[in-house]
């Protein structure tokens, strides 16, 4: 016996120092089966929401992952038009503008919308899988590369397409009112009205026209492909060519920029992890880009490295042997994006700035594999600033473990965060004293947006060659976009002028952040005009009628799967979203799900508002798109058309490499993303 309790206290002995020698050792977070207890930081409380109340899955996000020309972003919360870049976040209520340039938005690893010149998109939308899209002039391209379970409806002034499977799904928006909907690469949709719905079908193109309220519909062949087809088939390259999906969890989106870009290597701590090459000698994560202001989530990193997407919100960072390397986290988790991975805190006497921030300095370490990550966003804190937390006289190097190595902290003076870039020019160094008697933050920061916190550059937007769209015009869906609540940006910039624990009360049911919906523009009467038809309903309830014969030059009347009463619903005009949308004191109900089948979803019905995807085991094979056949209350306006044409060429994230890429999902949406396992 006593030679084993010597055995047992010499294992004990090494062990404990060989941990001493080993800092960088991976530490289980809490609930990791292997940890009870976790890594919650050295004498550093857990203030602050959980993460599941933090990251909901209607706060949904996307990301610009091309671009060319001039293109820009009107935001949802402010209002203001802002210079668009690669890699600015999206969320319910923006608009991506682009006048002579080319855009691309990725809502998840499947799903993604390409704009070409003269266009207009807004987002009405924006959930975990579950997108929906207002077109408002122009040309686009939804591609749906990938096998996905994702949600999406595709709407226009007229009709929306709800897409099926993988495929691409071209729409024009015509000078004349026409709408141009074109199937290729195995795409198949539907096609609704306000009467019925049609299909379309792969190598086809359908024409609407007439008034939104009755149009009609002719179905030719495919429409030439042109400069823009040509494009968009470029990027779906490089897209299949990437490499990195492979090494990423699957709600991990914008991974294909880091090929080219960078290097996987196999490190024996964590698995596969990316190397970042061609960055200078003294270069660090979270050290060069800027904070900007984002609705919900607050204050949002957006890098200025052209790949800097997924290494920013999800995963995490550490330096070791190959120097700074990027761990996406183990790939059977599930995933959050997350606006930055990072850790605040305060340093440094002089001129404290921040309502209760009492520090003249801030600093930011990137967290390092399975340190604990403090939200400073969420439904804890969404509406207002409600005061800081501030855990004073911490040791920044014992509570982050990057923070001990080369340029892992970054610090500027308090007063300038938030207002323009961080690079070089405004970094401030802190001494090894300030470290050992810093305050650490947790939850909300102390810091006042301003208008110029909501631009993701320091250019100014040009509009010129931008299509005119109103903001009273209208569109149809299908099926209503789920209600959010949305707070102003005013609003919330003032609160902290008087900071208050009573929360501020966000606007209710409105998920057009911000938009202006009025009584829509009159549409002219297609009666009688040139042997175009009346879309009329069928007969009776879950019966479709055959289509009329096309003896008036191939047009045809958009009907079948008709609407049971429309008008019973007293949001529902038509199925067209107007200016009837909820006051922000007086929030909407939402409509009453019915029972479902066949996978969830029945032919006749929409999924629940309270949509909450379950968490998922094993991979499986997942069907594209489930019906999405709801009546539309009110999600917003905005319409008009423009000129299609081409444009000259551009670059994006260089994207090599061979492999297939992963059928990931979730980027789109809040709980795609990652940076902490849950």
């Amino acid at each position: 016996m006593k030679r084993l309790a010597l055995a047992t206290s010499m294992i004990a002995t090494a062990l404990t120092v060989w941990a001493q020698q080993f800092p960088g050792a991976p530490e289980y977070p809490q609930g990791d089966p292997r940890s009870p207890q976790g890594n919650q930081g050295v004498g550093v409380p857990d203030n602050g929401p959980d993460d599941a109340q933090a990251d909901a899955p209607d706060r949904g996000v996307a990301r610009i992952s091309f671009m060319n020309g001039n293109v820009s972003v009107r935001r949802g919360d402010s209002g203001d038009m802002v210079a668009a870049i690669v890699n600015a976040p999206l969320t319910i209520g923006d608009r991506l503008v682009t006048a002579d340039g080319r855009a691309e938005v990725q809502f998840d690893s499947a799903n993604m919308i390409r704009l070409g010149p003269a266009s207009e998109v807004r987002f009405s939308e924006l959930q975990y899988h579950r997108y929906q899209i207002q077109v408002a002039a122009g040309t686009v391209s939804f591609r749906v590369l990938r096998d996905s379970d994702a949600q999406v409806e595709i709407s226009t002034p007229s009709i929306s397409l709800r897409p099926v499977r993988r495929g691409i799904y071209r729409i024009d928006i015509h000078p004349d009112g026409t709408t141009g909907i074109t199937l290729r690469a195995g795409a198949d949709g539907e096609v609704f009205g306000p009467r019925g719905s049609e299909p379309v079908h792969n190598n086809s193109t359908m024409l609407v026209r007439g008034s939104g309220n009755d149009p009609e519909f002719q179905v030719t062949g495919p429409a030439p492909e042109d400069e823009f087809d040509r494009w968009a088939a470029s990027r779906d390259a490089q897209l299949e060519r990437a490499v990195a999906p492979r090494y990423v969890p699957r709600d991990v989106y914008g991974a294909e920029d880091l090929d080219g870009n960078g290097r996987w290597v196999d490190d024996g701590s964590y698995g596969q992890v990316w190397q970042p090459t061609g960055v200078d000698p003294d270069w660090a994560p979270y050290r060069c880009g800027r904070w900007v202001w984002m609705d919900y989530y607050g204050w949002t990193w957006v890098g200025c490295e052209s790949w800097g997407w997924a290494p920013y919100h999800y995963g995490r960072w550490y330096y070791g042997s190959y120097g700074w390397c990027w761990w996406p986290g183990p790939l059977s988790s599930r995933y959050y994006w997350r606006p930055a991975l990072v850790g605040f805190f305060g340093w440094g006497g002089g001129v404290g700035f921040g309502a209760g921030f009492g520090f003249g300095n801030v600093g930011w370490v990137p967290l390092a594999p399975f340190e604990r990550f403090h939200p400073w966003y969420g439904r804890g804190y969404y509406g207002g600033y409600r005061g800081a937390t501030v855990v004073n006289n911490i040791n920044v190097t014992n509570v982050y473990r990057n923070a001990r190595y080369s340029n892992g902290i970054t610090s500027m003076h308090a007063g300038e965060f938030g207002h323009g870039s961080v690079s070089s020019g405004n970094f401030v160094r802190a001494s090894a004293g300030d470290l050992r008697s810093a305050g650490a933050v947790r939850g909300q920061l102390p810091f006042q947006p301003s208008r110029e916190s909501t631009r993701f550059t320091s250019r100014s937007a040009n509009m010129s060659g931008a299509p005119r769209t109103t903001e009273n015009a209208r569109f149809f869906s299908r099926t209503p976009a789920a209600s959010v609540n949305r707070v102003p940006f005013e609003q919330q910039r003032q609160s902290f002028s008087n900071p208050t624990r009573s929360p501020v009360s966000p606007a209710g049911g409105d998920s057009r952040g911000g938009f202006r919906n009025v009584s829509p523009n009159s549409s002219p009467n297609s009666s009688g005009n040139g042997g175009w038809q009346r879309a009329t309903p069928s007969g009776g309830q879950g019966t479709r009628p055959q289509s009329a014969a096309p003896s008036n030059g191939g047009w045809q009347r958009l009907e079948g799967n008709p609407r049971s009463n429309p008008s019973a619903n007293p949001g529902y005009n038509g199925g067209y979203n107007r200016g009837n949308g909820p006051s922000p004191s007086q929030p909407q109900a939402r409509p009453q799900s019915q029972p479902q089948s066949r996978g969830g979803y029945s032919p006749s019905q929409a999924p629940s508002r309270n949509y909450s995807p379950q968490p998922r085991s094993e991979p499986q094979q997942l069907r594209i798109n489930p019906p999405i056949l709801q009546n539309r209350g009110n999600s917003g306006g905005g319409g008009g058309g423009s000129n299609r044409g081409p444009s000259g060429g551009g670059s994006a994230p260089r994207s090599s490499g061979g492999g297939a890429g992963s059928h990931g999902g979730g980027g789109g949406g809040s709980r795609g993303g990652g940076g902490g396992r849950h």
